[in-house]
C-alpha cells in the first residue's frame, strides 16, 4: 500500500491494511497534482483511511495530509446536509423543490429588472468536471459572469502566459523534470504543496538535474535544493530583468529559437538593457557573482525548467516577474522539447463551442474586473450572488467582502460547510463532495484521469451539475443541453472540444496515470506544448513584448498596487501569506485532524521578534490599513528580518474560529497580470497589549 508523505520531514511511513478490508481507487482533487489514492471504507461504507495509490506512476503512492483530511470533512459537525433558507436571521430547513423554485424566482426577477450583470458567480470550488461544464452551459444560458480561482490563484500567470505562448496551460509536465539539467523554481515551496509529487524533483536530483530554489523563506523546498536564493520580498521581477539582460549581453541566448520562433526580441532587450546585475543584487540582497553564475547556468545547462508558484503570482508586481522568468525561458530555448519548459498547475483543456445555438445564448450585458466587484457590491449594482467557495476568507479584505454580501438583496451559497460566506447566505444548499462525484481530474503531469466516485452522500447533497441543470429548468431555460451525469458530461466535452476527442473514459482508466493532453485522436497524445515550434498567438511566435502596453519593468514593493502611498515609518514590515499542506483549502480547515496538527502562527525573524517585544508563542497583532488580527508567534530564520508570513484561508466560522489572513489585503491587483494580492502588503505589529512598532 502507498505511504503517507510527512511534508516537513519529507520520509515515508506505511500502514499495514486489514484483510477483507473495502478498497476503492480515485484522484485526488485539491490541488491539481493529479496524485492517485487508495481509499479504504468501513463496514459501514464510510471512509476510514486514505493511502496513496501505488499503481498510479505519477505520484507511486505518495501523498499529503490533505486527502485524509478532506475526508474528515465528510462527516464532519460542519457539513451541510440539506438545503436551508434563512428566516429572521436563523437558518430553517427547507426542500429541493423550494430553494429551487426561490432561486430560479430571485434570478429571473433581477436579470429581467437589472440586467444579466446584476447576478454574478463567486465559484472557486464549484466541483469536479461535470459541475464545471453545467456550470458553463448555465452561464452561456444566462449570460452570468463568474469569478472562479483566477483572482486569487492563477490570473497574473495564466494571462501573462497567454499573451507570451498564446495558451495559458503549463507547457510540459513536472514528469518531465527527470530530463531536465536545472531546474529553476521560483517563489515555490513544492515539497509543501505539490507534497505527493515532489518525488519527481527528488528523482531529478538524484539524476543529475540542478535544483535551484528562488525564495523570500527558507522552505522544506529549498532545504531539498543544490543551490537556494534567499530574495528580498517583491524583487523577483528585478532578478528576472537582470538575468535577461546578463544573457542577451553575452550572447548566451539560443539566437535560432529566437530568430525563428519569437516576436520582439529587440524591445524587450532594450527594456531590459540598463537593467545590471550590481543594480539587481542592490534591490534583491541577492549578491551580484551568484545572479550572474546563475545565468551562466542556466544558459548552459540544458534542457532546463521553470517551475513557479503562488510566491510571484499573488504579489502586486505579478505580471513582470511572470513575464521576465518565462521570457528568459523562452529566449534560452527552453520550450517544446523533452525536459524543457515550463510546469504549472493551470492546465485547460480548452472549452466547449457549437454545443448551444446561437438563438439560446445570453451575453452578459455588463463585465467588471474583480477589484470593481467589491463596489458594485456595495453600491447596488450587484443584486444576487451565487457562491461556490468561501470568498469571505479567500478573497482580499476579507471584512469588506463580508459586509459586501450581507448588503446584498439576495445571497446563495452551494457549499460543503457553513463557513464564514455560507453564514451570509438567504440560501443554503448542499454540496456534494468529490470523492462523492466521478468525474475527469486534469493534472500537474499535463494529464487527465479517471476519477471514480469513492462514497454515497449521506443527505440530500448534490454536486454543481445537477445544481445547475435542476436550476435552469426552473427558469425555464432550456435544459436539454445539459447532461445528467459525469459520465454523459465528458461525451459531450469530447464531441465539442476538439482537444480532448481523443481521450474516453475508458482510455483513462486503461492508461496507467492516464492520458496528456490534447489528444484529438484516439491513439495520440501531447506531452508537451509547441514541440513543432508554432504557438498559439496569432503570429505563431512567442510574443515577448506583446504581454503589455508599457515596456517590462521592475516596481518597487512599496510602491506598488495595496502599498502605493502607505508609511513606511507607520508600517515598516511586510506581511505575506503561503500555504502549506495541512491548510492549502479552507475546506481543509473544517478537520479535527487539520486543528491537532497545527493551530495558525505568524512566522517572525528573531530580530523581529527583539524589536515587537515577543517570545515563542506569544501573541503578536499585525495590522496594515485594510485591518488586524492576533496570531501566535513562531519564531525562526527561515524568514528575513521584517517580513512576517502566516498560513491564507482560517475562518471565523472554522474550527479555529480566526479572522483570515486576508482581512490583512487591500483590495488591490497586479497592474500586469489583473491578479488580487495576498502577499507582500506593508503593516506594522506589536505584542498584543505591548508597545511593538
Amino acid at each position: 500500500m502507498g505511504s503517507y508523505v510527512r511534508t516537513r520531514a519529507l520520509i515515508s511511513n506505511s500502514k499495514p491494511i486489514e484483510d477483507g478490508e473495502e478498497m476503492r481507487t480515485s484522484i485526488c482533487c485539491l490541488c491539481n497534482g493529479g496524485c492517485g489514492i487508495k481509499v479504504s471504507l468501513d463496514l459501514n461504507w464510510k471512509i476510514k483511511a486514505v493511502f496513496g495509490d501505488l499503481e498510479n506512476p505519477y505520484n507511486k503512492g505518495k501523498i499529503c495530509s490533505k486527502p485524509m483530511e478532506i475526508a474528515q470533512t465528510l462527516y464532519g459537525p460542519y457539513r451541510v446536509r440539506y438545503p436551508m433558507k434563512k428566516v429572521n436571521g436563523t437558518f430553517e430547513r427547507i426542500s429541493w423543490d423550494e430553494a429551487l423554485d426561490v432561486i430560479a424566482q430571485k434570478y429571473n426577477q433581477y436579470s429581467k429588472e437589472y440586467g444579466t450583470g446584476s447576478v454574478v458567480g463567486i465559484t472557486s470550488k464549484i466541483g469536479g468536471s461535470y459541475s464545471k461544464l453545467a456550470h458553463g452551459i448555465f452561464s452561456s444560458l444566462t449570460g452570468l459572469v463568474n469569478y472562479g480561482t483566477g483572482p486569487i490563484c492563477t490570473d497574473s500567470e495564466a494571462n501573462v502566459r497567454k499573451k507570451l505562448f498564446g495558451d495559458s496551460s503549463g507547457t510540459s509536465p513536472l514528469s518531465d523534470v527527470v530530463h531536465s539539467k536545472i531546474l529553476l523554481i521560483v517563489g515555490n515551496n513544492a515539497a509543501q504543496t505539490k507534497a505527493g509529487q515532489f518525488q519527481w524533483i527528488m528523482e531529478a536530483k538524484r539524476r543529475g538535474t540542478r535544483i535551484v530554489v528562488v525564495d523570500t523563506r527558507f522552505t522544506e523546498t529549498a532545504q531539498a535544493a543544490d543551490l537556494f536564493i534567499q530574495i528580498r520580498p517583491g524583487t523577483d521581477t528585478a532578478l528576472g530583468m537582470a538575468l535577461l539582460n546578463y544573457i542577451i549581453k553575452n550572447n548566451l541566448y539560443d539566437d535560432a529559437f529566437v530568430s525563428q520562433h519569437t516576436n520582439g526580441f529587440e524591445k524587450l532587450a532594450q527594456d531590459v538593457s540598463a537593467f545590471t546585475t550590481e543594480q539587481a543584487a542592490e534591490i534583491t540582497g541577492v549578491p551580484q557573482n551568484v545572479i550572474e553564475k546563475l545565468a551562466q547556468d542556466l544558459a548552459t545547462l540544458k534542457p532546463g525548467m521553470l517551475f513557479e508558484g503562488r510566491g510571484v503570482v499573488c504579489v502586486n508586481n505579478a505580471g513582470a516577474s511572470v513575464w521576465a522568468f518565462e521570457g528568459l525561458m523562452a529566449i534560452l530555448g527552453n520550450i517544446g522539447k523533452r525536459g524543457s519548459g515550463i510546469i504549472s498547475h493551470i492546465n485547460n483543456t480548452g472549452g466547449i463551442s457549437n454545443l448551444i445555438e446561437p438563438v439560446d445564448v445570453m451575453k452578459p450585458d455588463r463585465k467588471r474586473s474583480s477589484s470593481a466587484l467589491y463596489k458594485d457590491m456595495e453600491e447596488g449594482d450587484v443584486k444576487m450572488v451565487i457562491i461556490s467557495g468561501n470568498p469571505c476568507a479567500t478573497w482580499p479584505d476579507s471584512s469588506r467582502m463580508s459586509k459586501a454580501l450581507k448588503g446584498l438583496d439576495f445571497v446563495v451559497s452551494h457549499t460543503l460547510v457553513m463557513d464564514d460566506s455560507a453564514i451570509l447566505a438567504d440560501i443554503v444548499i448542499p454540496a456534494t463532495h468529490w470523492l462523492e462525484e466521478a468525474g475527469v481530474q486534469p493534472s500537474v503531469h499535463r494529464v487527465l484521469q479517471w476519477k471514480n466516485k469513492v462514497v454515497e452522500t449521506l443527505g440530500e447533497e448534490k454536486s454543481g451539475g445537477d445544481f445547475y441543470r435542476l436550476l435552469a429548468e426552473r427558469m425555464g431555460l432550456n435544459s436539454s443541453y445539459f447532461p445528467d451525469s459525469p459520465e454523459a458530461a465528458w461525451e459531450l466535452e469530447r464531441k465539442y472540444n476538439k482537444n480532448v476527442s481523443g481521450i474516453s473514459r475508458e482510455r483513462m482508466l486503461t492508461t496507467p496515470g492516464g492520458v496528456h493532453f490534447p489528444s484529438s485522436e484516439i491513439g495520440k497524445e501531447t506531452v508537451r506544448l509547441f514541440q513543432n515550434g508554432v504557438f498559439k498567438t496569432s503570429s505563431g511566435k512567442v510574443e515577448l513584448t506583446g504581454v503589455s502596453n508599457g515596456p517590462l519593468e521592475y516596481v518597487d514593493t512599496f510602491e506598488a498596487p495595496g502599498n502605493d502611498g502607505v508609511s513606511r515609518e507607520e508600517f515598516p514590515y511586510l506581511f505575506s501569506t503561503n500555504k502549506v499542506a495541512r491548510h492549502y483549502h479552507t475546506e481543509c480547515q473544517y478537520s479535527v485532524w487539520a486543528k491537532e496538527m497545527e493551530e495558525p502562527y505568524v512566522e517572525i525573524h528573531p530580530l523581529t521578534a527583539l524589536e515587537i517585544g515577543v517570545a515563542e508563542g506569544d501573541k503578536v497583532r499585525v495590522e496594515t490599513l485594510s485591518g488586524s488580527i492576533v496570531l501566535a508567534a513562531k519564531i525562526t530564520q527561515s524568514v528575513q528580518r521584517g517580513f512576517l508570513s502566516t498560513q491564507p484561508y482560517f475562518g471565523l466560522q472554522s474550527p479555529y474560529g480566526q479572522a483570515p489572513a486576508n482581512t490583512l489585503f487591500p483590495v488591490a491587483a497586479d497592474p500586469v497580470g489583473g491578479n488580487l494580492i495576498s502577499k507582500n502588503i506593508q503593516c506594522k505589529a506589536k505584542a498584543e497589549g505591548g508597545q511593538g512598532l
